[in-house]
This record gives structure tokens, C-alpha cells and sequence, in this order.
């Protein structure tokens, strides 16, 4: 049932297909983590405790919940960054200061940095990109299960081949957390094939556990991600996404007032204003299609958010397109959403 797939804040259900993973970080040091924002926090820990990193650079379009943690161990300052707008500048940073450049929505480019600061990428949108395979950075890291099936995951790797922070153990919460998380993917899959399933207890369990992921203690990777990794054909379902993403362009077309973002990661829409947003979006909840706001900026975490940057976060949408989808599913999507706008008739 395609509305189901579309539930906003949805785990993927669990996907048993297989096939070898080509990873950037394979030969290279590398570690996992119970999620992204894990590995992000264990690297900027040991930074600041080991190497001295006193202040991080980040973009000024940036998940907010990411950063709060962040600041216990540095001083969190951005700078202009937007996945609607080219790289511009170079950033400008010296030594101890960090940089986390990202390709938001796996749009690129991303910004370059100067000055020999300490350069941390992010490839959570798209880990299986050009930009990810030559990468240069000093440290690169990804939230596996942004585009994968798996209830947690994060790896952090250095492609110039530099010490990484210890691993350390799967806490009990956060084992806990990907418990529910996997027995949630479990059921939803159950549901979509027609069996009997309580869905409110199943978007209980995706709730909760989506909820304590990342928080707390930092935490290693649970033991069933770590072992479904390799198997996972991560390299298709990348060429599926961008076929969806096809499909969904043609059919949507060009309307005025909607731009469609080259953006690998989903469908995302950028809307000439926040009335026009809040009107699709309303109108594809109630053909039971829940789109998703990437990221909420009207009450940041960190100081120095451009305007231009809050008013975008009110005027975009995002729409998955992965693997559970195809080209009927988008066809379907852009049709609700011309509609909406008044193009064609419902």
C-alpha cells in the first residue's frame, strides 16, 4: 500500500534482498557507530580532548538536533551554505578549528575549505557518490540508515588514512532503541503484505525507537546492521532512487512557482512561498502521502542562521524516493501535487 510507505518519520520497512556493497571507506580506517550523529560526536570528543579542536564550522543549512550535542565539546559558529544555492567561497580556517562541509540532499558541490583547518565531510545523503570515493578529507562520515534499511548505523572513516577515535561498546539504550526500531521495519513489512498487524503498536515502536537513537551515551553499532551491511545492494538501490527521481520530474513537469532540486537524496521541492507549501502538503496527507520538512530552522540551535536560510526551511519538501517506490508510485505523487496547485483537476 503506497500511503503507508509515504508516513512521515517512517523507518524503510525490513528489505531482505542482497548483494555486495561497494563501500568508499572499506580500505581505509574505518569504524562504526550507532548512528551518524554518534560518529560525529565521538570524532568532535576525542578532537577537542586529544588534538585540541577548540571551534567547528558548519553549514548554515544544517539539521539542528545534529549541533545541540556538539557544543559540550566546541564552540559551534556556521557559515553559509544552502542546497539551493552553488558553493560559493571557500571557507576560510586554520588550525585547531574544524570544518563539516556537506553535500546537503547529496547536492553538490560543497564548499571547499582554506586555511589547513581539520576538514570533516558528510555523507549521510548520498555515501555512495563520486564526491564520497575521492574524497579528501581529513574524516568523513555517514548515518547508514538514511538510505538504508538498517534500524541504526553510522560509519566514520579518514580518507587520508589518520587515527580515528576508539570504538567503544553497543550501550544497552541504545541496543534497546534498535530493537524496536528493527521489530518496527519487521511488522511494517508484515503490514504492507497484507498481514494482520496492530499499526498503532507499530508506529509506537518506530517512534520510540527513533527517538532515542543518537541520544544519550555516544554508542557503538548494534550487531544485526553490522552484519546485514555488506549484503545490503546498496549500489542499485542508488540507480533505483535516481529512476524514481526521473519518473517524478517527467511527470511533475515545470510549474511556476516549484522548483524540483537536483538532489539525489529525495524528491525536493522548494516552493515559492510557505502558504503554497503548507497547501501541497496538506493536500498530500490527505491522499495519504506524508511528506517530510528537512530541516525545521524557525528555532535554531546555534546562533547565525541567515534569514534566507529560515525562509527556505519554510518553503521545502521532501518526498522519498527510494527503492520501496516506483515509477507508478511517482507518477501518482506528481500528479497529487499538480493538483494541488491547481494544474490539472482532481
Amino acid at each position: 500500500m503506497l500511503d503507508e510507505r509515504w508516513e512521515q518519520g517512517s523507518s524503510l520497512h525490513l528489505s531482505l534482498a542482497t548483494g555486495a556493497m561497494p563501500q568508499p571507506w572499506s580500505t581505509l580506517p574505518h569504524e562504526f557507530w550507532g548512528s551518524g550523529r554518534d560518529a560525529l560526536r565521538a570524532l568532535v570528543s576525542w578532537g577537542s580532548e586529544h588534538h585540541g579542536w577548540r571551534r567547528i564550522f558548519v553549514p548554515s543549512y544544517y539539521c539542528q538536533d545534529v549541533l545541540v550535542p556538539l557544543r559540550d565539546h566546541l564552540t559551534v559558529e556556521v557559515y553559509p551554505h544552502a542546497p539551493t544555492e552553488p558553493a560559493g567561497k571557500p571557507v576560510t580556517a586554520a588550525p585547531p578549528d574544524v570544518v563539516l562541509v556537506a553535500s546537503l540532499f547529496g547536492v553538490a558541490p560543497a564548499p571547499t575549505v582554506s586555511g589547513g583547518a581539520v576538514v570533516v565531510e558528510d555523507h549521510s545523503h548520498d555515501p555512495l557518490s563520486r564526491w564520497s570515493s575521492g574524497s579528501g578529507a581529513d574524516f568523513a562520515f555517514a548515518s547508514l540508515r538514511k538510505t538504508l534499511p538498517l534500524p541504526d548505523g553510522g560509519v566514520l572513516w579518514s580518507p587520508l588514512g589518520l587515527d580515528l577515535p576508539p570504538e567503544v561498546p553497543v550501550t544497552l539504550d541504545h541496543d534497546r532503541a534498535a530493537l524496536d526500531r528493527l521489530a518496527a521495519m519487521t511488522l511494517k513489512g508484515h503490514y504492507l503484505a497484507g498481514e494482520p498487524v496492530a499499526k498503532d503498536e507499530v508506529r509506537a515502536l518506530a517512534i520510540r525507537g527513533e527517538r532515542a537513537i543518537g541520544q544519550g551515551a555516544i554508542s557503538g553499532m548494534s550487531s544485526y546492521s553490522r552484519s546485514r551491511l555488506s549484503a545490503l545492494p546498496a549500489d542499485l538501490w542508488r540507480k533505483k532512487r535516481a529512476t524514481n527521481l526521473a519518473a517524478f520530474r517527467a511527470a511533475l513537469g515545470e510549474i511556476r512557482g516549484v522548483t524540483v532540486l537536483r538532489a539525489p537524496f529525495a524528491a525536493t521541492l522548494v516552493f515559492v512561498s510557505r502558504d503554497v507549501r503548507d497547501r501541497v502538503r496538506a493536500a498530500l496527507i490527505r491522499a495519504r502521502i506524508y511528506p517530510t520538512v528537512y530541516w525545521p530552522l524557525d528555532k535554531p540551535a546555534v546562533d547565525g542562521i541567515p534569514e534566507r536560510d529560515v525562509d527556505l526551511s519554510r518553503r521545502i519538501l521532501s518526498i522519498h524516493c527510494d527503492y520501496r517506490y516506483d515509477a507508478v508510485d511517482m507518477v501518482r505523487v506528481a500528479g497529487e501535487i499538480r493538483v494541488a496547485l491547481g494544474v490539472d483537476e482532481g
